[in-house]
């Protein structure tokens, strides 16, 4: 009742007032302005789309949109001039859980990055820039950032947000002044990107002298903004939600959660009264995560505004007024120039000359934002920038193309940890703890130190300097060194018949060539020390061997695959050939030869079957120490580790994956079921005993890939009575 007779006071007012002016006042000034209000609440907040429908089905103009987080990206593309159904194709176009996995796409990555992501399955990286240092948030925002560089994109250069097709504010908080802070100008999608920037969640948004997180804090429903903007109608779409059961168990993390939300919900409240008019949209079923139930959010919010017809068809025009209305918004609209330069700031000379000439070709013609996005997503994906932007700037009465590039605050070094359990043998679990440090830009662009320590059941230091011939080159030179010591335990079934040490320093000289973002061919000599010696159990296995060891190496390998743990499609392929002059326990010098591929095929959305295929041959040589390990959890899961040993194999694996659930952004991806066959010969070697002939298995397990890496429990059964059950962390594939 307040709310209608508010209502119908102004509208009195504003009658009166248009008496006199009907000959000299455009029908647009004769009706109260509008401001529309739209809540943050993330997911939820897609209930917005369907309020902004039903206005334009009733013809109620909006003169001013005003809102936060959720509601102010929603608000920001309405006010570009799109109507509500290029909103919903907007919002309903975003892959929200890549959005929100804050994640390189694994094909995006540079082919050492997805050695990285291979070898370290971890996602967490940290830096040591300034003493231990980690990101601000476990989201960067990048592909949040492109997609409002591609809404913001024409509007790049303007002074106000007034200049939108509809006059436009957003709230975020700035956490330098502890007080809100309402963007009306700058570059749009920076505005964007603040007001929605989750603490813990995305990471803050520095500009100038501000440090900007989600203005939803402070101001989640910005009524007073609208009313400063100039609305004389402040129209507030308020998203309802229950309350926290008193019964129900908390977590720690939901306690920080709670309080939270107490904090946003106490200023809404304070909001609400001062809204002229109040649409309640009931999203109790829906969290903020639920992107998915978009079309049943969106329409959760047309029928609250539907719900509310009677007042809000008060403000409805006639078909000439709504028509006149559409005509001024669209004249308003803007079309992106055409860029006839790039540059790139944000980063020294020495790197951003070699990325502009790479996005030379995107100058002279229409910007295309796929195009751009896959661009800056591939130099994201070299692994040294948080962020990269696009806008447009003028420079010498040019219009061009301006991209953003800003660094990882928290290095150089980038370290990625690394968890390793080998539990292929319940009763004897191996552990280990390393992580790679990488300098990327060592020296140059592309170049880069990369560094591996891993302490425990293994331990040892590895050191490589990848250095392009050029800054864009793709021929390349890499020295290395290192050292490691491993355990090496040999099995027969279940039981562990000897436990070995082995010890090898190296050092090396590849040449190679990069293949693009996919693959890398390298051709060098490594030679240094072996020492391979018993330490529990049978010491008659293996020979107590040590002395020089040197060969020359030929080596292709090959990356396809969806993603580094589990892929669903694609390939792998490794294949090396070489030639050992010297190794401990070897009469004499010997060739050796190894290929291994990885097929993997979608069925479906959750399914895939791979089929693998392995080989390696000595060529009849004797090599001192058996080559071929098998055994384990990978290859001939249900036989001990290292019981087929062998100088000559094959190899087949055939199976089949299926996602059965998906973990939260913040845990980690997915939890799958797998389930292989695998059949293959080991050939004798000199000396030793007879391998079964053609031994197989059957495998299946669980694998929930989390923040830490993945976790992998199952078991194996296979012939000649060979049974067991395995779980591992840190390595699967």
């Amino acid at each position: 009742m307040a709310y209608r007779s508010r209502i119908l006071v102004l509208l009195l007012v504003w009658l009166t007032s248009a008496i006199g002016l009907t000959q000299s006042t455009p029908a647009a000034a004769k009706r109260p302005r509008i401001g529309l209000v739209l809540e943050g609440g993330g997911a939820r907040g897609l209930a917005h789309v369907g309020v902004i429908q039903w206005l334009e089905e009733h013809r109620i103009p909006v003169s001013y949109v005003a809102g936060t987080s959720m509601g102010g990206l929603v608000g920001g593309v309405y006010a570009t001039g799109r109507n509500a159904a290029e909103v919903r194709q907007v919002v309903k176009s975003i892959d929200w859980d890549l959005v929100l996995s804050g994640q390189t796409p694994f094909n995006d990555l540079a082919f050492r990055r997805k050695q990285d992501a291979r070898d370290y399955p971890s996602t967490l990286e940290f830096g040591l820039r300034k003493g231990l240092q980690f990101p601000s948030g476990f989201n960067t925002g990048q592909q949040v950032d492109l997609i409002l560089n591609r809404i913001s994109l024409p509007y790049s250069q303007m002074r106000s947000f007034d200049e939108l097709p509809i006059p436009f504010a957003c709230v975020a908080t700035d956490l330098v002044t502890s007080s809100e802070y309402v963007f009306r100008s700058g570059p749009l999608d920076l505005a964007l990107r603040s007001t929605m920037s989750l603490p813990g969640i995305f990471s803050s948004v520095r500009s100038g002298d501000h440090i900007f997180v989600d203005g939803g804090l402070l101001d989640n429903l910005p009524t007073d903004v609208a009313k400063e903007m100039g609305a004389d109608i402040v129209l507030a779409i308020h998203l309802e939600v229950n309350p926290i059961n008193p019964a129900e168990s908390l977590s720690s993390f939901a306690v920080l959660g709670q309080s939270i939300s107490a904090v946003i919900v106490a200023n809404e409240r304070r909001s609400m009264k001062s809204a002229d008019l109040l649409v309640i949209v009931p999203v109790n079923n829906y969290t903020g995560s639920d992107y998915k139930k978009a079309d049943a959010i969106i329409k959760a919010g047309y029928d609250a505004a539907a719900a509310n017809a009677a007042k809000l068809s008060f403000f409805s025009v006639d078909e000439a007024a709504w028509n006149q209305y559409l005509a001024e918004r669209n004249a308003r609209r803007k079309k992106a120039p055409v860029p006839q330069f790039v540059e790139v700031i944000g980063v020294p000379p020495e790197i951003a000359q070699p990325m502009t000439e790479e996005m030379a070709g995107v100058s002279g013609k229409p910007a295309d934002p796929n195009e751009l996005d896959q661009k800056l997503m591939e130099f994201r994906g070299m692994g040294s920038l948080s962020t990269l932007n696009y806008s447009m700037v003028e420079q010498n009465g040019k219009q061009g193309l301006q991209i953003q590039a800003e660094p990882k605050p928290y290095a150089p070094p980038i370290v990625r940890p690394l968890i390793v359990i080998d539990g292929s043998d319940y009763n004897n679990v191996f552990f280990s703890i390393g992580a790679r440090i990488t300098y990327l830009n060592f020296g140059g662009y592309r170049r880069e130190l990369r560094n591996d320590v891993i302490l425990g059941s293994q331990y040892g230091i590895n050191s490589e300097y990848y250095r392009p011939f050029k800054a864009t080159s793709k021929w390349f030179v890499a020295p290395r060194v290192g050292f490691n010591s491993a355990q090496y335990p040999i099995y027969k079934g279940s039981d562990l018949l000897s436990l070995y040490r082995n010890r090898v320093a190296l050092g090396a000289l590849d040449v190679g060539y990069l293949f693009g973002r996919t693959g890398e061919a390298r051709l060098g000599y490594e030679g240094g020390y072996q020492h391979l010696s018993p330490q529990t159990g049978d010491r008659t296995v293996l020979p107590n061997v040590s002395g020089g060891t040197g060969n020359l190496r030929l080596q292709y390998t090959y990356v396809s695959v969806d993603n580094p743990i589990v892929p669903r499609t694609g390939h792998n392929i490794k294949f090396y050939t070489k030639y050992f002059n010297a190794n401990p326990g070897a009469p004499e010098g010997f060739p050796i030869s190894e290929l291994q591929l990885q097929n993997y095929f979608r069925l479906n959305v959750p399914s895939s079957v791979f089929l693998h295929g392995y080989g390696g041959t000595t060529y009849g040589y004797k090599t001192g120490v058996p080559q071929f390990p098998l055994g384990g959890v990978t290859r001939f899961a249900a036989f001990g580790t290292n019981e087929l040993l062998t100088d000559q194999y094959f190899l087949f694996q055939l199976g089949y994956i299926r996602t059965l659930a998906k973990l939260p952004p913040l845990l980690g991806s997915t939890i799958d079921f797998i389930g292989m066959f695998e059949v293959g010969k080991t050939y004798q070697l000199p000396k030793g005993p007879k391998p079964p002939y053609l031994p197989g298995d059957v495998a299946a397990g669980l694998i929930m890939n989390t923040l830490f890496g993945p976790v992998e429990v199952g078991g194996a059964v296979g012939d000649y009575g060979h049974a067991k059950f395995f779980f591992q962390v840190g390595r699967v594939f």
